[in-house]
């Protein structure tokens, strides 16, 4: 008689197939992947956007790392920075490689009109959600990665202020951080060849054409933005003798957030990289006193080669990987600067369309009491923002809306996300928790409140005695 697990196994054995008909082998998987805007759309409703995905379908709590082309238009956008998504993939990162707006590549087109570093920065925050929900057993939505060559340095620089406390960690190789605010620096007249000019031209305008022109350009300018972030790991290299786009890029986001610190060291998390074309210049991270070829700090404008992206991810990548950088949290206090408009997990600015004005924004945020004060920058005093406000850290109690110190709104339970449409220059938006007790007027009564106290005065008036009476 047979044992019974011999007799088990057995009976195991002839009910199921080989595991190896069963369950598929771990594979390294390159996919094209369409999503929606969330905040554009066409004729056809919300713009079809397209990314590559790079990703092992085996992965489990992958770290997401968002890869950035060039600004020039390709058809051969993935297939340039193919090698860079898929040694971000081999390292264990799910690497989604976004195709601009306007765009056309070999593996399709993505819906909408380019804007060079405007709207269509959101792109990347839409793609990257959209993966969130796709692939979310594949993925750690909390730790993400954002890097890009040239014009996709710029869009990392613009991502990173607009999104300020959504990535861990971003790497701008040689990317531009003003595309023509500044008449001397801006990337405008410091390295934009005249093929570059006439696609700005067309995206943006010719910031000789006057305030309303400068206002688009502002609304793209990152180094002025920079400030907003104090808290993702920020890396940019740039040669020192790179023309298209030269250092002053790198050095102007650093520098202006620099002179924007509150504290000493508030700033500590952007590292500026100079490279050496020459090939001399090398950081021995392996400690063996030899020049190794993926140790030497040398990125010429392109595609970077193995090595060279090796020489600059062996500054922090194995951190990333290991989750020692932390998620940025977003102070409670600050002041920001909008270009365009700027979204997080707390709360969230849009000003204009969303590439035609910039702001100074100050807020404090309390379990009582956020407020939010706006100064428009440039020209168009008269240009309208809508706030958006997480009431959740106020629990589930009544919140009354003021503008200016005037009631305009309630929120019959705090929890939920809020928007003020119409914030203009000056104003001050307060949202207030009320008591268990407290009082709010109701927001069906607040449009009646002038007739209110119209009829208030007349009943007054004429239970006056006559003699008191104006005649």
């Amino acid at each position: 008689m047979k044992p019974a697990f011999l007799l088990v196994s057995t009976v195991l054995s002839l009910c199921m197939p080989p595991l190896c008909t069963t369950i598929a082998a771990a594979a390294d998987r390159t996919e094209t992947y369409r999503y929606k805007s969330t905040v554009t759309t066409d004729a056809d409703g919300p713009l079809d956007l397209i990314a590559e995905l790079n990703y092992n379908d085996a992965a489990t709590k992958a770290p997401i790392a968002v890869v950035m082309h060039g600004f020039s238009d390709s058809v051969a956008h993935f297939r340039n920075f193919r090698p860079n998504a898929r040694s971000l993939r081999n390292k264990g990162f799910f690497a989604i490689t976004v195709l601009m707006r306007g765009r056309a590549a070999e593996e399709g087109a993505a819906d909408g009109v380019r804007d060079s570093g405007g709207v269509e920065i959101h792109d990347i925050y839409d793609a990257v959600e959209a993966v969130k929900a796709d692939y979310a057993h594949l993925v750690d939505p909390t730790n993400v990665y954002i890097t890009g060559y040239s014009g996709g340095g710029g869009n990392t620089l613009s991502a990173l202020t607009k999104f300020p406390d959504y990535f861990r960690a971003g790497a701008a190789f040689f990317g531009m951080s003003d595309y023509g605010f500044d008449a001397t620096n801006g990337w405008y007249n410091n390295g934009a060849s005249a093929a570059h000019r006439a696609i700005l031209d067309k995206d943006i305008g010719n910031p000789a054409d006057g305030p309303m022109v400068i206002d688009r350009y502002r609304a793209r300018a990152s180094n002025l933005a920079s400030k907003n972030n104090p808290y993702s790991e920020i890396h940019l290299f740039v040669n020192g003798d790179e023309k298209i786009c030269p250092p002053i890029n790198a050095l102007s986001y650093r520098d202006i957030a620099l002179a924007a610190a509150s504290h000493r060291g508030e700033f500590n998390n952007i590292f500026v990289h100079n490279g050496d074309s020459s090939g001399k210049t090398y950081q021995d991270f392996n400690g063996n006193g030899a020049q190794d070829g993926d140790e030497t700090q040398n990125w010429p404008h392109g595609p970077p080669n193995a090595d060279q992206q090796a020489a600059a991810e062996q500054w922090f990548l194995s951190r990333l990987l290991a989750g020692s950088i932390p998620r940025p949290v977003m102070n409670d206090k600050d002041d920001l600067f909008v270009a365009g408009y700027v979204k997080t997990r707390k709360f969230s600015l849009w000003l204009g369309d969303g590439q035609n004005a910039a702001a100074n924004l100050r807020y404090d945020l309390d379990n009582e009491r956020m407020t939010f004060e706006l100064r428009i920058a440039g020209d168009n005093k008269k240009m309208a923002g809508t706030l958006g406000v997480d009431t959740a850290r106020m629990g589930r109690k009544p919140v009354g809306v003021f503008l200016n110190g005037k009631q305009v709104a309630a929120i019959a339970a705090a929890g939920q996300w809020y928007e003020y449409r119409g914030m203009r220059d000056g104003d001050v938006v307060e949202l207030r928790a009320v008591a268990k007790h407290g009082r709010l007027v109701s927001p069906a009564v607040l449009p009646l409140l002038p007739i209110l106290a119209l009829l208030t005065w007349s009943i007054i008036y004429e239970k006056r005695p006559k003699c008191m009476r104006k005649v």
